[in-house]
C-alpha cells in the first residue's frame, strides 16, 4: 500500500495510482499544499488531470485544496478572455461546487450536462466568461486531438457572468 508522501511524489511526476483510498489522496494533496519543495512535471500532471481529474475530485472532496495544488501543478495560460461551457451535475451546481473543466465547444458541454453529469441529480449546461487569470491550463494535444473535448482547466472561483443555459432531467 502506498503512503501519502510516495503518492504525492508520484502525482508531482504525473503518475496516477488508481487503487488508493480517498484519505491517502487527501493526505497527499495536503502534503503538496503545505510543502514548497515539490517539483512538478506540469505537462504530465495536466494529462493526468484531464484523464482522472473527476475521479480525484470525488476522492479528495476538497475543491479549495485541489485548487491550491492545481495552481502550482498545471502549466498556466497566456491568452485572451474566453467564453467557455460546462456540463455540470445539478447537485454540485446548487451546492456552489462548480467543476474545474470547461470547453469552448457547446456540444461537448451539453453531452456532459445531459449524460455523465446528469446521473445523480440531473444536469445543467453552464456558460461563463473566463478571464485569463482564471485559466490554469489550456487544452493539451490529448484533450484537443484525441478526446475532442478541448478542455480548459479553470479556477471556478474566478468565473464571470456564469449563466445556466439549460437544465436536464436525472437519468
Amino acid at each position: 500500500m502506498i503512503g501519502p508522501q510516495a503518492l504525492a511524489e508520484k502525482f508531482c511526476f504525473g503518475e496516477n495510482i488508481y487503487d488508493v483510498d480517498a484519505a491517502i489522496w487527501r493526505q497527499a494533496f495536503q502534503l503538496i499544499d503545505e510543502n514548497a519543495h515539490f517539483v512538478f512535471s506540469k505537462n504530465r500532471i495536466h494529462s493526468l488531470w484531464i484523464e482522472s481529474g473527476g475521479h480525484l475530485r470525488r476522492k479528495i472532496r476538497d475543491d479549495a485544496l485541489i485548487l491550491r495544488v492545481l495552481k502550482r501543478a498545471l502549466p498556466g495560460y497566456v491568452g485572451p478572455v474566453l467564453k467557455l461551457y460546462r456540463g455540470e451535475c445539478r447537485f454540485l451546481f446548487n451546492s456552489n461546487q462548480i467543476g474545474f473543466c470547461w470547453t469552448p465547444d457547446l456540444s461537448v458541454a451539453e453531452r456532459f450536462a445531459r449524460g455523465l453529469n446528469a446521473l445523480e441529480s440531473g444536469g445543467v449546461l453552464l456558460q461563463a466568461i473566463v478571464p485569463p487569470e482564471a485559466v490554469l491550463a489550456p487544452p493539451n494535444e490529448h484533450s484537443a486531438n484525441y478526446l475532442g473535448e478541448h478542455e480548459y482547466t479553470c479556477n471556478p472561483t474566478l468565473l464571470q457572468e456564469l449563466e445556466v443555459l439549460r437544465e436536464y432531467a436525472k437519468l
